[in-house]
């Protein structure tokens, strides 16, 4: 089960403790390039320079990234807190109708299995060269730059109003991100809580949300120094979230269509109608509307195409099972969005094979709906694709019984900013 401590954290120094928010950032795998470059005018020091780093032409990133860490610890821009502790975040959000949200959690440092210990169980398939970025990374700074986000079952609510209870204590640090959300760290070193949570999570399975390249990662390397004979890289840095914890949003994201040498919407229609009931509808906002009135009915989709035309596609259940494509899809897996999206229309009719999803050869990825409705009326996209959120609740059932979900089947909300806490291995 899920091995946790304390740890005395690398973070920010004091005096820089107060502009936290021009030195967070989000986490690397949901930032643009133009983002990336914002981020790092805003001031030299933000944590980009380290997780996403982008030397002058012709240095090694990760060598780059491994010297400017130094530097800065050298230079007392980072330092280590003077105790080991958790760390209680508490992050504050408005959702779609202007409520302010709250979700709680906490840092610590997690002891690695590998997956399929029963301990960490992850709901995403990763990607080869994501992998390879992180643990190069890993191996140059000897740092976990930035936390996995796990969650945990808490069916009786005490690790959550534990971490209520923790938010009282002094303020360690807060950063406001770009979307509004307002992350508020304490230190969480009290023996009888630290024991407690210690001791409720050995017990317990846990669920990653986010971070499965950095955990993989992670692994692999410290799988490399204990070939060695070194055993110095034995945990990362994690964040755990309670399953139950109100605050806690998933988002879905959508997929835009590009680049197919002969695609006709025509002909695309009339091969969908097949599987489909295909409605038309009117506008982009009716569109959304009538999309969402459909949530947790299996394979809806809106459909958004250059010349303006819109489609609320509603799956006829059980049509295309029998197809190649699906038959050697397990039961559990069926009935989810993402696979029929992907099995049916993507790879079944469009002729996009799962190497060219994974390579986004003719596929990309927006968690903003009006991005999708951008690109396409652009012209840069042949169709937007909308989807409903994947339930927390299907995320489990598929991942307790063994499998995985395709990558970027879900949008956990809000992120875990990237420079509030850091944890060497050294």
């Amino acid at each position: 089960m899920p091995a946790i401590s304390p740890y005395r954290a690398l973070c920010y120094a004091p005096h820089l403790r107060g502009r936290m928010d021009r030195l967070v950032a989000p986490p690397y795998d949901v930032l643009t390039e133009e983002q990336r470059r914002s981020l790092g005018d805003r001031h030299p020091n933000n944590v980009v320079q380290l997780d996403l780093p982008r030397p002058p032409q012709g240095e090694d990133p990760y060598e780059a990234a491994a010297g400017l860490l130094e530097r800065w610890v050298r230079d007392g821009l980072l330092v280590r807190d003077s105790r080991p502790s958790f760390y209680a975040c508490e992050q504050r959000y408005r959702d779609s109708s202007g409520r302010e949200v709250t979700r709680r959690g906490f840092f610590a440092r997690l002891t690695l299995e590998p997956f399929g210990s029963g301990s960490v169980i992850p709901h995403e398939r990763t990607l080869d060269r994501p992998r390879a970025d992180r643990r190069r990374l890993l191996a140059a700074t000897r740092t976990h730059l930035s936390a996995v986000f796990l969650l945990h079952p808490d069916p009786g609510g005490e690790v959550a109003r534990l971490m209520q209870d923790a938010m009282g204590a002094d303020l360690f640090e807060e950063a406001r991100d770009d979307e509004g959300t307002l992350s508020r760290v304490v230190r969480l070193d009290d023996p009888g809580r630290v024991a407690f949570l210690s001791d409720r999570l050995r017990v317990q399975w846990s669920l990653m949300a986010d971070g499965h390249h950095r955990y993989e990662s992670a692994l692999a390397y410290r799988d490399e120094r204990r070939a060695r004979g070194h055993r110095d890289a034995e945990h990362v840095l994690a964040f755990f979230c309670s399953l139950e914890d109100p605050g806690l949003a998933v988002f879905p994201i959508h997929r835009l269509v590009h680049s197919l040498s002969d695609f006709d919407a025509g002909r695309f229609g009339d091969r969908l109608a097949s599987l489909f009931r295909l409605t038309p509808v009117a506008t982009a906002e009716a569109l959304r509307e009538s999309l969402s009135s459909k949530r947790g009915r299996p394979g809806v989709f809106g459909l958004a195409f250059p010349e303006g035309g819109f489609l609320l596609a509603e799956w006829k259940e059980g049509e295309g099972l029998s197809l190649p494509v699906m038959a050697q899809t397990p039961g559990p897996l069926r009935s989810l969005d993402v696979i029929l999206l992907h099995r049916l229309v993507l790879e079944g009719l469009l002729g996009i094979t799962p190497d060219a999803q994974a390579g986004q050869t003719n596929l990309d990825y927006a968690k903003d709906d009006r991005e999708v409705f951008e690109r396409v009326a652009g012209g840069r996209a042949q169709i937007g694709v909308l989807m409903n959120p994947t339930r927390i609740e299907q995320v489990i059932e598929v991942t307790r019984g063994g499998y995985r979900l395709p990558q970027k089947s879900t949008y956990f909300y809000p992120k875990i900013l990237t420079g509030l806490v850091f944890d060497p291995l050294d």
